[in-house]
C-alpha cells in the first residue's frame, strides 16, 4: 500500500499546536527566567519536534521556520547572545505564522508560502546582528489576504476521529495489566479447586472445573481481544519511516559517488510510536553501512562479474505478534579474517581464543564499540557511530539482530521486533528462592537435565544439545543467591549469536502481560529491563538478558581463560550495618541487583562479630545505632589490621559538615545523605572505591 500523508494531516495539525501552544508558554517563562536551561532546553525539544514531524509529511515551509527559530535558541543555548525581548516577539510572530500554515493546510493539503523574511532575520538573529521584527509584523498584515484561511467551526456530525493523549491509553492499559493479573489468579485458584476435587466421587460435581476453565479461557480471549485493540490505538504505519528513507538514501549515495538500486517493499504494517522513534535511526545506521562499506565501487563489481550497480533491499514482514524486517545488500560480504585480525589486536590476551572463534562467534565483535575494519573514514564511516549503536538501541525496543553474510554475495542484516512495547511474553522463573521473568525473544529452548549428562572441560561445565556443546550456569552466580540442591531446568539463551544454558531452580508459566518501567531508584540497573505483576501481585523483575550473558561469560572467562583474569567479574561482599530494617532491605537490594554478596549487622557490635570471622569487601553503616554507633565502631574497624584500609561509607539522614569532616578524620571514604542514594550515588561510590 502506497504512502499518503493526507490520512495523516488531522493528527499533524492538532499535534503541532499543542507543540506551538508549549513553546509559547515557555517562551513567557524564559522571559521571566532567562537562564533557565530545562525551559531552554524545553523549547529546543518542541521546535525539533515539529520540524521532523512537518518534514516526514513534506511540509516543507513548516519545516524551514521551525528550523529557523531552532538555530535561534541554539544560539542562546550557546552563549552567542542572551533572550530579549526580540527573540520573544520573532518567536510570537513566527508561532503565528505556522499557525497561519496550519490552517492553509486544513484547506489546501499545502503550506506553500514565501518566508524569505523570515529567513533572512533568523539568519541575522543567529549571527547576533540586529534585527526588527517591525517589517515581520507589516508583511504578516499585509498578507492575510494571501491565502491563508480563517478556521471555521467544525461540524460534530463530519468528526471521524478525535486526539487521544498517549498517557489516557497508558492508563487503560495499566487497568489491563491489573485484569490480567486477576485472570493469573483465577487460574491458579482453579488448579487448586481441581486438585481438591480430583477425589470426588461426585461426577455431576468434577464437572465444575471444567465449566469454569471454559468460562476462564473465554474471559482470557475477551482480555487480550480488548488489549490488542487498545495496542492499535497508539500504533502508527511503518511507513511513516520507511518513505522518508528513499531521500536521505538518495543523498549518502550521491555524496559517496555509488550507483545503487535501492528498494523498499511497500507495506501497511502498523507499530508502536515508541518503536518507530527508534527504528528510522537503526535502518539508516544499516543502510549506510551498506552503502559505505558493504557495496563494492564500480570497478570492484564488474572485476567480481558482477553489475556496476549495486542493490540494498529492505524487505518487512509481520511473524505473529512481531514484525521482521531484513536490509539487504549484494555486496563484497563480511571480511571475517579482517574482523579477526581486528579483534586479535584490539584484545591480544583473547588471542588463541580469537583465532579458534568461528564465522558466527566472530559477529560479537562488529557490535561492540569503537570497532571497525574500516582502512579509512568517509562522510559516512567518520560519524563515530558504529554498530553498538544498533544493538543497544534494539536493546531498548525489545528487538533482537541477526548477521548473515557470505564473502561476495552480500550481507543481511535481520530485525525482529515486537509490534508494541506495552506487552512482554516471556518466561516466570524460580532461582534462590527469588521470582524473575525472562523474555521470550532470547528463549531457544527448555529442558529438564540433570548433572548427569554435564560435561566438565577445563574447570567448565557444558551440556550437549544438537551436536553442540554449549556453557552451563547457575544463574545464582550472578544474582547473588543460594541454588536450590535439586534445580534441573534447563534454558538455552541465545543473544548475538552467543549460546549458554542457565540452571534455575524451577519454572512457573509462559505469560503475556503489561509491563511496568523500572521504578527511578532501580533505573541504573543494567541487570534489569522492567517489571511485572504475577497472579500474588508480587512485583517481579525482567532480567536484562544480554547483561546477564556478558556478566555469566564473564564467569567463563575466569574459569577456561586464566589468561584473561583481569576481566573477571569478582563478586565483591558488601557488609550493611543499621539499626532500620527498611534501610537495610533498600541498602541490600541495591547491591544484590547490580550482583554483589550483601551481608547485614544491626549494629555495631554485630557488625565487629561479622568481621572478626567473616571478610567484607566495602562496610555502609548508619551514623547512629544502639549499643554501638558509626563512629565507634569505624575506630574499631581501623584497629583491625585485616580492615585498616577497607572502604567505610557512613549514610547519614541528615548533612551536617562538622559531623562529616569528623567521621573523615576517623577514616571513612565517604559520607551520603539517604536522600541522595536513592539517586544512584551510594553505588556508584562504591565501585569508586573498589575500582570497579
Amino acid at each position: 500500500m502506497s504512502f499518503s500523508k493526507d490520512a495523516f494531516i488531522d493528527g499533524f495539525i492538532a499535534e503541532t499546536q499543542e507543540h506551538i501552544d508549549a513553546i509559547n508558554n515557555n517562551i513567557i517563562r524564559l522571559k521571566k527566567i532567562p537562564q533557565s536551561k530545562e525551559t531552554l532546553s524545553e523549547i529546543l525539544r518542541e521546535l525539533h519536534t515539529i520540524k521532523g514531524s512537518s518534514r516526514m509529511l513534506g511540509f516543507t515551509t513548516i519545516e524551514k521556520l521551525s528550523h529557523g527559530i531552532e538555530d535561534v535558541f541554539k544560539g542562546v543555548r550557546e552563549g552567542k547572545y542572551t533572550f530579549n525581548d526580540s527573540i520573544f516577539q520573532l518567536t510570537l510572530i513566527t508561532s503565528e505564522k505556522i499557525l497561519s500554515l496550519l490552517k492553509k493546510i486544513k484547506s489546501s493539503k499545502s503550506d506553500e508560502s514565501d518566508i524569505s523574511p523570515f529567513t533572512e532575520v533568523f539568519k541575522k538573529a543567529y549571527e547576533g546582528i540586529y534585527f526588527s521584527v517591525e517589517e515581520l509584523k507589516e508583511k504578516k498584515e499585509a498578507g492575510r489576504n494571501e491565502g491563508d484561511e480563517e478556521d471555521t467551526d467544525k461540524d460534530l456530525e463530519n468528526i471521524t476521529s478525535i486526539r487521544i493523549d498517549i498517557s489516557r491509553i497508558n492508563d487503560l492499559l495499566r487497568s489491563f495489566d491489573n485484569l490480567i493479573i486477576r485472570q493469573f489468579r483465577f487460574k491458579h485458584q482453579l488448579k487448586e479447586f481441581e486438585n481438591k476435587l480430583f477425589s470426588s466421587a461426585d461426577e455431576d460435581f468434577r464437572e465444575l472445573p471444567k465449566q469454569l476453565k471454559e468460562d476462564l479461557e473465554l474471559t482470557q480471549d475477551a482480555i487480550f481481544a480488548i488489549q490488542h485493540k487498545l495496542l492499535d490505538l497508539r500504533m502508527l504505519p511503518l511507513n511513516m519511516v520507511l518513505n522518508p528513507l528513499k531521500r536521505e538514501v538518495a543523498a549518502d549515495m550521491a555524496q559517496l559517488g555509488k550507483e545503487i538500486d535501492f528498494e523498499i517493499e511497500n507495506t501497511d504494517l502498523m507499530l508502536d510510536k515508541a518503536i518507530l522513534e527508534k527504528l528510522k535511526d537503526i535502518l539508516m545506521h544499516l543502510i549506510r553501512n551498506s552503502i559505505d562499506h558493504g557495496i563494492e565501487s564500480p570497478e570492484e563489481r564488474v572485476k567480481s562479474g558482477k553489475s556496476e550497480k549495486g542493490k540494498i533491499s529492505l524487505v518487512c514482514q509481520q511473524v505473529s505478534n512481531r514484525i521482521v524486517i531484513s536490509v539487504n545488500d549484494d555486496g563484497r560480504g563480511i571480511q571475517y579474517e579482517k574482523v579477526r585480525a581486528k579483534a586479535v589486536k584490539l584484545y591480544p590476551s583473547q588471542a588463541a581464543e580469537i583465532k579458534a572463534m568461528s564465522e558466527k562467534a566472530l559477529q560479537q565483535f562488529l557490535f561492540t564499540s569503537g570497532f571497525t575494519t574500516a582502512e579509512k573514514t568517509t562522510a559516512l564511516s567518520g560519524r563515530g557511530v558504529g554498530l553498538d549503536v544498533v544493538r543497544t538501541d534494539m536493546e531498548k525496543i525489545k528487538g533482537r539482530i541477526r548477521l548473515y553474510s557470505k564473502s561476495g554475495k552480500g550481507t543481511t542484516f535481520e530485525l525482529t521486533i515486537p509490534l508494541s512495547l506495552a506487552t512482554q511474553q516471556g518466561l516466570f522463573i524460580h532461582t534462590g528462592g527469588n521470582k524473575f521473568m525472562i523474555p521470550s525473544q532470547y528463549i531457544q529452548q527448555i529442558i529438564d537435565v540433570d548433572e548427569r549428562h554435564f560435561t566438565v572441560m577445563q574447570s567448565q561445565t557444558f551440556v550437549s544439545l544438537n551436536q553442540q556443546l554449549i556453557p552451563v550456569y547457575y544463574l545464582s552466580s550472578i544474582l547473588g543467591t543460594q541454588q536450590e540442591a535439586d534445580a534441573s531446568s534447563l534454558i538455552v539463551l541465545e543473544y548475538l549469536e552467543t549460546q549458554l544454558a542457565i540452571i534455575v531452580d524451577s519454572i512457573d508459566q509462559y505469560e503475556n502481560v503489561v509491563v511496568t518501567p523500572l521504578p527511578p531508584i532501580l533505573k541504573k540497573m543494567s541487570a534489569l529491563q522492567g517489571v511485572v505483576y504475577d497472579e500474588n501481585y508480587s512485583i517481579i523483575p525482567i532480567l536484562n538478558i544480554p547483561d546477564t550473558i556478558s556478566r555469566l561469560r564473564g564467569l567463563l572467562a575466569y574459569d577456561m581463560k586464566k589468561y584473561r583474569v583481569k576481566n573477571e567479574k569478582k563478586i565483591r561482599t558488601v557488609l550493611v550495618v543499621d539499626d532500620s530494617t527498611t534501610t537495610r532491605q533498600i541498602e541490600q537490594a541495591i547491591f544484590e541487583t547490580d550482583g554483589y554478596n550483601v551481608e547485614t549487622a544491626n549494629d555495631g557490635i554485630d557488625a565487629l562479630d561479622f568481621l572478626r570471622t567473616k571478610h567484607a569487601d566495602v562496610i555502609i553503616t548508619d551514623m547512629k545505632m544502639p549499643r554501638m554507633d558509626g563512629l565507634v565502631l569505624l575506630s574499631n574497624i581501623r584497629r583491625m589490621e585485616e580492615y585498616a584500609k577497607t572502604p567505610v561509607i557512613i549514610v547519614s539522614g541528615v548533612y551536617d559538615p562538622e559531623v562529616k569532616k569528623e567521621f573523615m578524620d576517623a577514616g571513612a571514604q565517604a559520607f551520603i545523605v539517604k536522600s541522595e542514594f536513592q539517586r544512584g550515588n551510594l553505588l556508584q561510590a562504591v565501585k569508586e572505591l573498589l575500582g570497579e
